[in-house]
C-alpha cells in the first residue's frame, strides 16, 4: 500500500485534504470537510450506482479507489471521484472543490469564493456541466443543474439569457408516475401499482418497486435527488404511456 502523506496545499474549509503516494485524495477529510453529516460518509456514495460505473470507467487509467486500513487509513480516490464525491454531496461543496483544487493547479492559494462579480457565469456553467455528465447525468440534466448553480454563484440564468428556459427531451416521450395514471380511472395510486405487479410489469424488493423483465419497456428508473436515512438514493420508477395497454383497467 501506497504511503500517505499530506498535500498541505490542498486545504478546504480549514480541514488538509491527505493524499497517498499515488496521488488519491483522502475522500474521509472531504467528508470531514463538507459538514460531517453521517448520510454523507464516503462508504454510502460508494454504495451507488453511478459511483460504482464511474469507478469501472476509470479503472483503465489505474488504481481509482483503495481503502487502507489503520488508524491513519481511510477510502482514498482520484481527482476524478473527488469531485463526482463532492458532488453528491451538495452543489455547493462541490464547486468548492473545484475552486480550490483549480487554485493549487494554477499555484494560487485556496481563496475564500469570489464576489459574484469576478466569476464567469460562461466558466462556471461549463464547470458543473462537466461534473454533471460525468457523474452519469443526460445532457439536458446537466443543463438543468449547471445552469441553477450557475444562477445561485453569479445571479446569471445562461439558459434565460439564451432564450431555453424549456428543453425538449431526446425521446419526445412523457413518463407518469402511477398516482398520476391512477388519477386518470379514479384509481390510486396503490391501487395502480398492484394493476402493475398483477401484469407482471414490476415487483416489490425490499420495499421497492422495481420494473420486471416485461415491465423494462414501458418504465424509466430516475435518480430523485434525495436520499434514504442510510445515505443511499432514492429513485422513483414513471412509465409510458404505452403501459396502459399492459394491464387490466
Amino acid at each position: 500500500m501506497g504511503e500517505i502523506v499530506q498535500h498541505k496545499s490542498i486545504n478546504i474549509a480549514e480541514t488538509v485534504i491527505t493524499t497517498d503516494s499515488d496521488g488519491r485524495f483522502c475522500l474521509n477529510d472531504l467528508h470531514k470537510a463538507s459538514g460531517g453529516e453521517d448520510r454523507h460518509v464516503p462508504g454510502y456514495w460508494l454504495e451507488n450506482r453511478q459511483a460504482a460505473e464511474l469507478i469501472a470507467e476509470l479503472e483503465n487509467t489505474g488504481i481509482p479507489v483503495v481503502k487502507k486500513p489503520g488508524r491513519n487509513g481511510g477510502t482514498y480516490a482520484c481527482k476524478e471521484l473527488v469531485y463526482a464525491y463532492a458532488m453528491w454531496i451538495s452543489a455547493k461543496f462541490h464547486l468548492e472543490v473545484i475552486r480550490t483544487f483549480d487554485a493549487v493547479a494554477t499555484g494560487q492559494a485556496p481563496a475564500a469564493a469570489p464576489t459574484r462579480s469576478a466569476i464567469s457565469p460562461a466558466k462556471e456553467f461549463r464547470a458543473i456541466f462537466g461534473i454533471a455528465r460525468l457523474i452519469g447525468l443526460d445532457k439536458n440534466a446537466a443543463a438543468i443543474s449547471a445552469n441553477q448553480g450557475t444562477a445561485a454563484l453569479t445571479g446569471v440564468n445562461m439558459l434565460q439569457l439564451m432564450d431555453r428556459t424549456h428543453l425538449a427531451t431526446p425521446s419526445q416521450e412523457i413518463y407518469y408516475t402511477p398516482t398520476e395514471l391512477g388519477s386518470r380511472f379514479v384509481k390510486s395510486a396503490k391501487a395502480f401499482n398492484q394493476l402493475l405487479v398483477q401484469a407482471g410489469l414490476q415487483e416489490n424488493i425490499a420495499g421497492h418497486w422495481v420494473p420486471t423483465e416485461k415491465g423494462r419497456e414501458h418504465a424509466y428508473v430516475m435518480d430523485t435527488g434525495k436520499a434514504h436515512a442510510s445515505g443511499t438514493p432514492i429513485q422513483q420508477v414513471k412509465w409510458r404511456d404505452s403501459v396502459l395497454g399492459e394491464v387490466s383497467l
